[in-house]
Formats: structure tokens, sequence, C-alpha cells
């Protein structure tokens, strides 16, 4: 249900804005349905080299399985080591829900915040850093219903069986822990970021942010190293797609304008000074 509903908005809104004689606005939304809805049917999409991208996914899945009840064990019996201790702010129970920017209560509305900063402020890269964001997320938001459907894996917190699995799918939350959301989010995000302008040094900056909410979601219980490596995997790789889609589109507008060679990634942020 959730899928049709925003499937249904991706097609619905670019109508709306049409009717209310915007221009800009529409085209951003045409695009922002397209780049959704081209990351929904990859599958349908599979060449050889995808083919051999996903199973590689499918094998670190599989191979970091083995590992799963090792780690969450030595998690669940030192809570007080200085590594799980390190893992505070990132976890439940911080005085700030800094883990929350893996979910898309906060990423949709800081998404939507961007894109109306760079609309105002005439900032393409601003503009395209919250559609790029937004999309991410319910790229990720799709797929992990399809998966919650087909296929249930319950939480390290309420089971010691890291093969705890139900087919079909179950509705019930403390079920839904393949694959891990906020991380498949958040690198979604972090991936799109990196591919899509160029941050030099700063680049490593979201992808650590989106592994650190990784881990604090393990030593929370709710969710296997292998359903945190597969959301990381996972998201990187919608994040390419996206940032794929938005520079090709950024290179055809900029051979259409001036017949030279396209651009390289640009900033994200661009501060100059005049003497």
């Amino acid at each position: 249900m959730k899928i049709l509903v925003v499937a249904g908005s991706l097609w619905l809104l670019p109508g709306l804005a049409a009717a209310q004689g915007l221009g800009a606005e529409t085209r951003d939304l045409k695009n922002f349905g397209g780049d959704v809805w081209s990351i929904w049917t990859s599958p349908a999409r599979l060449n050889r080299s995808s083919a051999e991208a996903a199973g590689g996914v499918l094998g670190v899945a599989v191979l970091a399985s083995f590992a799963d009840s090792t780690i969450w064990a030595w998690m669940s019996s030192h809570p007080k080591s200085i590594g799980m201790r390190a893992t505070s702010p990132i976890r439940e129970g911080w005085r700030f829900p800094l883990y929350e920017l893996g979910s898309g209560q906060y990423i949709l509305p800081l998404s939507a915040a961007l894109y109306l900063s760079g609309r105002l402020s005439h900032d393409v890269a601003l503009r395209d850093a919250g559609l790029g964001c937004a999309e991410g997320h319910l790229s990720s938001a799709g797929l992990r219903e399809l998966i919650y459907l087909s296929i249930s894996r319950q939480r390290p917190r309420d089971t010691e069986d890291p093969h705890h699995i139900s087919l079909p799918g179950r509705k019930d939350w403390s079920w839904h822990s393949f694959l891990s959301g906020h991380i498949a989010n958040s690198m979604s995000c972090a991936s799109f970021i990196g591919h899509r302008f160029h941050l030099g040094p700063l680049e490593a900056i979201p992808y650590a942010y989106s592994a650190a909410i990784g881990i604090g979601r393990m030593a929370d219980g709710r969710h296997w190293f292998s359903d945190t490596m597969t959301g990381a995997l996972v998201g990187y790789a919608i994040g390419k797609g996206i940032a794929d889609r938005q520079l090709g589109r950024a290179a055809r507008i900029d051979q259409s304008s001036h017949p030279f060679p396209a651009q390289p990634p640009t900033p994200l942020i661009k501060i100059s000074f005049a003497f």
C-alpha cells in the first residue's frame, strides 16, 4: 500500500504543479518521479555487470551472516566497553536522536529545506542535493516494502537465532530486521552526494556518519551485521544510480547550451571573496 501511495504521488504531483502554472518545479517533479521509477524498475534492466553486482551484494550478505550471532553476542555482553560507549551518541536514548538522520521523518524535511533553499537562491547544487536525497530515501523505502512482503527476519533483540526467518514476510515491525533501513537511507544520500558533487576531503564525512548510524542500530539490537552490510551496499548503489541520472541530465543541458565537454561534478557549496 505504501508503495502505491508513493508511486501515485510521484505521478500526480507534476500534473498538479502544471495546473498551478509552475515551470521549473514541474520539470523537477517529473525528473524526481523518473529517477525513483528508474531505481524501482532497475531489476528489469539487468545486464551482465549489474547482475554481477547484485550477485556480489547477495554474496556479501551470506558471508556476513556467519558473523551475525558472534557480533551481536559481543555487543550485548559488553555494554561498558570502550567501543560500545563510543556508539552512545548515535544510539537510541541519547539526548539528541542523531540516528534518526537515517529515517524518512528527518531526511525528507531536510531534503525539502535544501530544495527550497536552492530554488529561492537559484542555487542548482542545493536544489539537486535536496531532490537526490529524497529520491534515495523513497527508492530505498519502496525496495524494503517489497522485501518485507516477501521475507522477514526477526530482530536481534527479539531472538538469539540470526536465522529466524519467515516466508512470506510479516507485517510485525519486530520482523523487519532485513535489510537495515536507516543505513540504506543514509548511505543512499551519502553516495548520491559523493558521486554528484565535488566535496574533496569532506566527502568521507557523509559515509562515516552513515556507517556510524548502522553500527548504532546494530548496538541497539535492531539489525544483524548482515542486514547492515546489505543495507549499506544497496544504499550506495541507489545513490550512485540517482547521481548518474542527474549528471547525465546536466551534461545534456550543458551540451545543448555550450558545445564543449561536460564539466566534472560541481561543488555543493561555493564561496568566493572579492577584494
